[in-house]
Formats: C-alpha cells, sequence, structure tokens
C-alpha cells in the first residue's frame, strides 16, 4: 500500500513493510552470498588448473573447495589420485595395502552388477549413492575427453553434509580435470582401460591369485580362443616423428587387429589370442616389421602360453628376446624368444662358469685348421648344420655341384675326427656355434 505523506513530501513514497516482503528480501540476499560463494570456489577450481601443479595439486584444492576428501577413478577402477592426508572411515576409500586388493575387487564387482556405474557413465549430471557396506554416502559424477568417458571422480560425504552448489562444482571439476589430462600426456597414460589395469596388476604382482586370473580373465574376454602370446615393442629408439607411445600403440593395435595392449616400463605390449599357434598372420607379420623398420623400433616376441598366471613370465621371455636379438642381430626388427632361448641360458650360465668350456673340442680343432690353411670349413658347416645336414640343400647354398659338397663334408670329419651322421655330434656342435655367437666369436665362422 502506498499513501501520499504531505504536499512538501510528494515526490517520496512509503512503502509499509510486509512480513512476505521480507522473506523475499533475506531469500534474495541469501542466494546472491550463496553465488558469490559459487563463483569464489568455481574461481579456485580454475586456479588450480592454472598454475600447472598437476592432477594432484587439483584433487587438494578441489578438497578445500568442496570441503570432503575425493579420488579420480579410471574406467578399470584404478585410483589415479585421492587425497592422501583425509581421514576417511569407509572401506571404499583408497588404500595402499595389497591385501585389500581383494576386497576392494570383489565391491567394486557388486557395484557394477547393481548397476551403479551405469547410472553413474550414462548420466549428465553428478549421482548421490548409497551403499549397504559404507557409512556415508557418496557423489560421483563421470569424466569425458571428447564425448569419451574416461573415469570419475567420487566424492565422500565425511566432513561436511552436501550442498546443493556442490552439484555444480563437481561437474566444473569433472571438466577441469578432463583438462589437465589432456594437458598432461604422462597423467593421462595412467587411465588403464580394465583389460590395461588386469595386466598392470598381474605383471606387478598385484593381481595373483590363480582363481581370480582365471574369473576376471574369462569376463574381459582374455581366454575366448586358446593360446596367447605377447609382442613387446621397445620404445628405446625414437623415432624421427616424435610420435607418443600412445599413439604408437594405436598403430600397432590396428596392425595386429586388437585393443589388448599396455604401456608398462616404458614399453608397449600387446596381447594376442588365436585358436591356432600363429597369433600374428603373415601379412599382419609384414605390416609390423615395416612400421618398425620405418620407425627404427624393435619387438620381442614370447612363446605362445594358455594361462594368464603365467604372464608376468612369457612378459620377461618377450623383453628378454628384445634385450637379446638387438644384441645379436641389430639388423632385424622382429625377435621371437624361442630362437634366443638358448642364449638366455647361456646368459644365466656364464655367471657361473666360462662359457667356452662348453664348446665341443672337435670344432676348436677345426677352427685352428682354418687359421692355419686358411679355409672355411667352420662356415660350411655351419651352413650344413642349419640345413638339417641335407648335402643337397647345403650345396645348393653354397651354389656348387653336390658332390663337392660330400667332399668338404668328408674333410670336416676327417680333421674333427667325427661322424656327422650321428645326432648328439650335430647338437653339440650346433650348440658350440651358438655359444661361439653368444660370445660374439661369429666371425670365425663366416667366409
Amino acid at each position: 500500500m502506498k499513501e501520499k505523506k504531505n504536499a512538501k513530501d510528494s515526490n517520496r513514497i512509503r512503502v509499509k513493510s510486509h512480513p512476505d516482503e521480507q522473506k523475499t528480501t533475506h531469500m534474495i540476499r541469501t542466494l546472491c552470498m550463496q553465488k558469490r560463494r559459487f563463483e569464489r570456489k568455481k574461481a579456485k577450481l580454475m586456479t588450480a588448473l592454472l598454475s600447472c601443479g598437476g592432477l594432484q595439486h587439483i584433487i587438494d584444492i578441489a578438497y578445500e573447495v568442496l570441503g570432503n576428501p575425493m579420488f579420480v577413478s579410471d574406467m578399470g577402477y584404478n585410483v589415479v589420485a585421492f587425497n592422501k592426508n583425509a581421514e576417511v572411515g569407509d572401506p571404499s576409500w583408497p588404500s595402499t595395502a595389497p591385501e585389500e586388493e581383494f576386497d576392494a575387487y570383489e565391491r567394486i564387482k557388486k557395484l557394477n552388477d547393481s548397476g551403479v556405474f551405469e547410472r553413474l557413465y550414462s548420466s549428465e549430471s553428478p549421482c548421490i549413492e548409497e551403499f549397504d557396506y559404507s557409512p556415508t554416502r557418496w557423489m560421483a559424477h563421470k569424466i569425458a575427453i571428447n564425448d569419451k568417458n574416461i573415469g570419475h571422480i567420487a566424492v565422500v560425504e565425511a566432513k561436511k553434509a552436501f550442498e546443493p552448489m556442490d552439484f555444480g562444482l563437481l561437474e566444473l571439476l569433472c571438466s577441469v580435470v578432463a583438462s589437465e589430462l589432456q594437458k598432461e600426456p604422462i597423467q593421462s597414460s595412467q587411465l588403464y582401460s580394465e583389460v590395461e589395469h588386469f595386466l598392470i596388476g598381474i605383471l606387478e604382482e598385484r593381481i595373483f591369485s590363480a582363481e581370480i586370473i582365471q574369473k576376471q580373465g574369462k569376463k574381459l574376454g582374455l581366454y575366448a580362443k586358446e593360446h596367447l602370446c605377447l609382442v613387446t615393442v621397445s620404445s628405446e629408439l625414437k623415432t624421427e616423428k616424435g610420435m607418443s607411445l600412445s599413439y604408437v600403440k594405436s598403430i600397432i593395435n590396428r596392425i595386429l587387429g586388437t585393443e589388448k595392449s599396455i604401456l608398462y616400463q616404458n614399453k608397449i605390449t600387446v596381447l594376442l589370442t588365436s585358436d591356432k599357434k600363429e597369433a600374428v598372420s603373415d601379412g599382419a607379420k609384414s605390416k609390423l616389421i615395416e612400421f618398425l623398420n620405418s620407425n627404427q623400433m624393435k619387438a620381442g616376441v614370447s612363446p605362445y602360453f594358455q594361462d594368464l598366471a603365467g604372464l608376468k613370465s612369457h612378459y620377461n621371455q618377450s623383453v628378454k628376446a628384445l634385450e637379446l636379438g638387438i644384441a645379436m642381430n641389430p639388423e632385424e626388427s622382429l625377435y621371437y624368444y624361442e630362437a634366443y632361448a638358448c642364449y638366455h641360458l647361456f646368459e644365466i650360465v656364464a655367471g657361473q662358469t666360462g662359457l667356452k668350456d662348453f664348446c665341443n673340442t672337435a670344432l676348436t680343432d677345426l677352427m685352428g685348421y682354418d687359421q692355419q690353411y686358411k679355409t672355411n670349413y667352420c662356415h660350411n658347416l655351419c651352413i650344413h648344420l642349419q640345413h638339417d645336414g641335407n648335402v643337397t640343400k647345403t650345396a645348393r647354398y653354397f651354389k656348387i655341384h653336390r658332390n663337392s659338397m660330400k667332399y668338404r663334408i668328408k674333410k670336416i670329419e676327417e680333421i674333427m675326427a667325427v661322424s656327422l651322421t650321428d645326432s648328439e655330434i650335430k647338437f653339440s656342435l650346433m650348440m658350440s656355434f651358438k655359444l661361439l655367437a653368444y660370445l660374439g666369436d661369429e666371425k670365425l665362422l663366416k667366409a
């Protein structure tokens, strides 16, 4: 209601106070204060991103902003960052204790079966969840890069009750974290897929129960085919194009027709599955070799295996094939462990005794004859053994008549005083040649 005061004050209007109007004014004032508070908190999160302090710094600042602790998880439920100094009495809070690995696995499986993650990754706004094993509520929201979900942030209601503004702040925080992960490729490479997390867990012996490995491996489709094989690509030789390992991994995946690969110990390791003992087809093999050669890279291939519980052993074999192959045959690019297994054995034995002691003395006599008479019988013998002792094939290799090759073999047998029809003798001589190659004396075997 408006009333006129007097003629002198005719240009003034007095508004009578009304209880509802006071309430409205108070509400508007409160909303303005909340808005200013919200903007200050948003600014603090943006400042954390621009400070270039890294993901952990952002999460620590977010703890101050939201007033509750949180963690960042990838799609494989691997915790990438969390508030390490927060005291949270909740079983879902990240722990570094190895003995809690299996409890976490069972809890995550239960959550997945209940549809929690499906709701989380399909929702465009944060979700609040309550669990029967947890004394507190959780608020979570997905992290996406280019519309692809890569993980989520979960906030526990441990220090204060959730506020309406926390929804908006968590949405902004997820965008800030996504920006940080794009800005720092090293950090983003930590966001493993479920398969990557599982395989790395086995390699690092965080997952070692044969039963759990078998169960989870089947769930992830890793036992869909009978034979398994690992291909490990070295990144020690830098590519001229300066490609990131993640990009190289994606190319190798396309060449080999798989997505089951990991970045581990600064190398790319691909898990191949096949119904036949031919995980790498001839077409894929030629393309892989071409790619490796063009980028000055090398790869080691493990033997076939059937049980993922032996993953670490076969990973080590693929790495060892890579190391020995580079040392002994640097002109090649793809090395199979079976071809280098004996050299691996030599490496182990070399630490205990002199390897030359294992060389066949008959071969030593032949080497002495070559040196004295400037002949190449050692080389002839090596090639003959590589052709399974087949005179015709050996003659074809040297482009000489078969009879000429027979004469050479007879002469070699006379010098060494052995018969090359004896399988034990042939094995001993072939092993001796491999020993010499490992010791760097292969030059004695060449023409």
